[in-house]
């Protein structure tokens, strides 16, 4: 069930999980095939009637820049252009479902929608949802010298500094415990 109201939604993570699938800094490409994409879709949620094609995967690289833009960028109405222009141009269709039993709740994809529209739509209503009930301070980069991942920061006091404190966090920390040593 996707809430859209909340930093803390998992929803809001969908973004930075699918621009995270390029290193910017070792020009890394983490999303190689359709079969990676279906990997990251089904991880998400999105039912696959079948496997994605090559221009799935065509669209969803396209999406990456655009999501990562709204993390660069401090200007909220900015952002939230950037965002409304996802969801018109990945055909949101909002409307309320009780599918499989659940209580009735919101979607914003049309079912029948590519796999990389049902993506694109909530990724951009959870980074909606973060920006109104938390404003743009919740969406970093990460601190780390040699990483450009982004995040959405779901601490209680907006704490965090990297994408990932054991991988990011700790190679800072050992660097500056070295150049103390020095």
């Amino acid at each position: 069930m996707m809430k859209f109201a909340s930093y803390s939604d998992g929803s809001a993570t969908w973004a930075e999980d699918l621009v995270n699938t390029y290193n910017l800094v070792r020009k890394r490409e983490k999303l190689p095939d359709t079969a990676t994409l279906a990997e990251l879709l089904i991880e998400h949620g999105i039912r696959l009637s079948s496997v994605p094609t090559d221009k799935d995967l065509a669209a969803a690289r396209a999406l990456r820049p655009v999501l990562r833009e709204v993390f660069d960028n401090a200007d909220e109405e900015h952002a939230v252009a950037l965002l409304n222009r996802i969801l018109a141009d990945h055909h949101a269709v909002p409307h309320y479902t009780n599918h499989d039993g659940s209580p009735w709740h919101l979607h914003v994809a049309d079912e029948h929608a590519s796999p990389v529209d049902q993506y694109a739509v909530n990724a951009a209503m959870g980074l909606l949802g973060v920006i109104a009930t938390s404003g743009m301070g919740r969406l970093h980069h990460c601190n780390g010298r040699r990483c450009s991942e982004v995040f959405v920061d779901t601490s209680r006091n907006q704490s965090r500094r990297f994408c990932s404190p054991q991988i990011c966090g700790n190679r800072e920390h050992a660097m500056a415990h070295r150049a103390r040593q020095r």
